[in-house]
């Protein structure tokens, strides 16, 4: 079982290898934005106004961060899923000598992992400028009101699956619409930081939903059309 874990590990690096340096890059370059950005807002303003703005009128300054995630995570499952339905490698993989479940698992494992790293990188930028320009209690507040864009981008990556993996026009729609409705309430704008007591409730759901990944992948292998 490790040996098929490592190797499909291995293959999907070789075959998202460009996909991962560009959303690298691509998220280097707008964190790096986002830093001028709010540092901008000092230079125009007091600093007291600015963390006025932000810890009392809950105006949020890392805005332009909210669909970034979710944006990453379909990129990458297109990345990672589309060359496998080019000429049905993913159908030929199916019917290697290896359990699908295991397959499959290890196809999502690779790509969850891959952006919990990208986010986790986000965070930790994201923690460096808030450390740098605003009271420490920002620092948690920025967390706590970034936490759902990024698992809303875990989401996206894992719906946007189902629609590829998913043969049956339906399917693929309930997979839009599934994919809107665990998003949508993730990216709603609120108050900074109100949404962080229903992430647990969230991240239960996401076990079920790597399992439920495992029927579109059955229907591709089958051709249930109907």
């Amino acid at each position: 079982m490790p040996h098929v874990v490592c190797s499909i590990f291995y293959k999907e690096f070789f075959k998202t290898r460009l996909g991962m340096v560009l959303l690298l890059g691509g998220n280097a370059l707008f964190m790096g934005w986002l830093w001028l950005d709010i540092r901008r807002l000092f230079l125009l303003d007091h600093p007291e106004i600015v963390w006025y703005r932000v810890m009392d009128l809950g105006q949020i300054p890392y805005m332009p961060l909210t669909f970034l995630p979710a944006i990453c995570g379909c990129i990458f499952c297109c990345f990672q899923f589309l060359p496998e339905m080019r000429d049905e490698r993913l159908r030929i993989s199916l019917h290697l000598p290896c359990a699908m479940p295991v397959l499959i698992l290890s196809h999502l494992l690779y790509g969850l992992t891959f952006l919990s790293l990208l986010f986790a990188l986000n965070a930790l930028a994201l923690i460096l400028i808030s450390h740098a320009y605003f009271p420490p209690d920002a620092v948690r507040l920025a967390l706590q009101t970034t936490a759902p864009w990024f698992l809303a981008g875990l989401y996206a990556y894992l719906c946007m699956t189902c629609c590829l993996l998913e043969p049956r026009p339906r399917a693929r729609l309930l997979g839009l619409l599934l994919g809107g409705g665990l998003c949508a309430p993730l990216l709603i704008r609120t108050a900074p930081g109100s949404l962080a007591p229903c992430l647990p409730a969230f991240l239960l759901l996401m076990p079920l939903l790597v399992i439920g990944l495992l029927l579109p992948a059955l229907h591709y292998r089958h051709r249930r059309t109907e």
